[in-house]
């Protein structure tokens, strides 16, 4: 019996189909349909479908089988083939995929270098409407302030003004109230005084008469030593007194003169 021999073509175009297909599925694993690598590997797919279609229905039925190493040789020279085209194809598509990416490199570097010289015309449309806008401001002002004094000189035009009744000065300041001052503070110092001098005897835990030593203790005074005083300390007492009442008056006398030069002064 004998059998058709295995088209090497179709053998090739097979192999071929295969290499495309895993190369779509790299493809659409990675992009969309609308990608152009895809369409056009679905294309080259399509037509090599087509070619395959072909060569089966145009091939003889009648062919003898050929010997085994024959067939051996041309089934793997044909898969050489099939590899070398499949390859080329990759080749190319590579290289399409490399100059793609290089003209996005190019467009890319080129926005990289014209982006200094756009930020200085950017720079310097932003100083001309800076100054533009600082002028249309100045002139805005001014025009403003012209329509205003125009206004007012309409509003004030034939009118006249006459002083009736002259501004009086003061006879007196209104503040500080000197005499007010001086009540407080006499009011204080006498209070401060007062409060000093209880606080002193408050405090003072000495003893000075009988009732006291009997009120302290719960048995009855025998008897008392009598303080013993000398000329001297009586003189010295005496002074003291008259000091101290000498320094208080004295005091009070340049308090009252003090404020009556305030008040005659004001």
């Amino acid at each position: 019996a004998q059998q058709r021999a295995a088209d090497p073509a179709v053998i090739a175009i097979d192999q071929q189909i295969t290499q495309l297909r895993a190369q779509l599925a790299d493809l659409s694993a990675r992009y969309t349909d609308k990608y152009p690598d895809v369409v056009r590997v679905k294309d080259q797919i399509a037509d090599l479908q087509h070619q395959r279609a072909d060569l089966i229905a145009h091939a003889q039925p009648g062919v003898p089988v050929e010997s085994p190493d024959a067939s051996a040789a041309a089934a793997t020279y044909a898969q050489l083939q099939g590899q070398l085209h499949a390859n080329q194809l990759e080749i190319s598509n590579r290289e399409h995929a490399i100059a793609d990416l290089q003209a996005r490199i190019g467009q890319y570097q080129g926005r990289l270098n014209s982006a200094p010289a756009t930020e200085q015309e950017l720079a310097a449309l932003t100083r001309g409407y800076d100054q533009s806008k600082a002028n249309y401001d100045d002139l805005l002002k001014k025009h403003n302030e012209s329509a205003m004094a125009t206004s007012m000189e309409r509003m004030q035009q034939g009118e006249r003004f006459t002083i009736l009744d002259p501004p009086s000065l003061p006879v007196k300041p209104d503040f500080p109230n000197r005499l007010k001052f001086f009540g407080f503070g006499l009011v204080f110092g006498l209070a401060l005084g007062a409060g000093v001098a209880f606080a002193f005897e408050w405090f003072d835990d000495r003893l000075y008469s009988e009732s006291e030593i009997k009120a302290l203790l719960p048995i009855a005074v025998i008897s008392e030593v009598p303080q013993v005083k000398l000329a001297s300390d009586e003189q010295r007492t005496r002074k003291n007194v008259v000091l101290k009442w000498g320094l208080t008056a004295a005091g009070f006398v340049v308090m009252i003169a003090g404020a009556a030069i305030s008040l005659l002064s004001a």
